[in-house]
């Protein structure tokens, strides 16, 4: 897997996870600290030319630095479950439904990672998968948060529910509660959908409930990147009052 920019690459680095590490001449002095760390740590250091970095990222930004790490390792319904049922009260898990933008998509795992979420939940289809421009769009912390793909999202929640996590839609409407109400005092799972769809019809069914948030300057919806950020943080502030 590439890891694209420095910052990335320093993420990387301290996982445990970069294996090589490839820095163009016109930044070389400047990465002094990272090239230090990398061999400190026994990575490959390379300097190697801009035009052969930006085939390597093909077309993504990397800003003169692009490390090579091991194969993405994702975690298993399993492993979640019981990581739920341990947490108890405490647990707080992301489900996402039909996030196919990579921006988006690296910005949440930026923010579940923040908020030290147990997890991040997206399925096989309808969405971004986790690749080099997601990692980059998280500013390499995407991989800090554990990832679970699966076939079935549906299917996914309704373990998760098996494990006693309750579980709330985001969504704007008729039957939707305000979550500044929420206590979020049990295991929470957060789902959210795309901006032009919102939650699909079964997955909004398999919801506990649908909670909104309101925008009192007359803006319909925020980001769901931004959206994600504004209920991770607001689980836990609640469970710290």
């Amino acid at each position: 897997m590439l890891h694209l920019g420095p910052h990335a690459c320093e993420e990387a680095l301290a996982r445990g996870e970069l294996q090589m590490l490839r820095i163009a001449p016109t930044v070389w002095a400047r990465q002094a600290k990272l090239r230090a760390a990398a061999r400190e740590a026994g990575v490959p250091v390379h300097q190697e030319p801009m035009e052969s970095l930006d085939r390597r990222a093909q077309g993504q930004r990397h800003q003169g630095v692009v490390g090579e790490g091991a194969s993405l390792k994702l975690d298993s319904m399993e492993s979640l479950c019981r990581r739920v049922k341990d947490k108890g009260p405490g647990a707080l898990v992301l489900a996402l439904d039909g996030i196919t933008d990579p921006h988006n998509f690296g910005a949440i795992l930026r923010s579940a990672a923040a908020a030290g979420a147990d997890g991040v939940v997206f399925p096989e289809r309808r969405s971004a998968q986790v690749n080099e421009a997601v990692v980059r769009a998280s500013a390499g912390t995407a991989l800090r948060v554990p990832l679970v793909r699966v076939v079935n999202l549906g299917r996914a929640l309704e373990e998760l529910k098996e494990a006693g996590a309750w579980i709330y839609g985001l969504a704007a409407g008729k039957g939707s509660t305000d979550y500044l109400n929420e206590p979020f005092d049990r295991a929470t799972v957060l789902v959210l959908g795309s901006e032009g769809e919102g939650l699909h019809q079964k997955i909004g069914e398999a919801c506990d409930g649908l909670l909104r948030i309101d925008m009192p300057g007359g803006t319909e919806s925020l980001n769901v990147s931004a959206a994600a950020a504004v209920m991770l943080f607001r689980v836990l502030a609640r469970r710290k009052g």
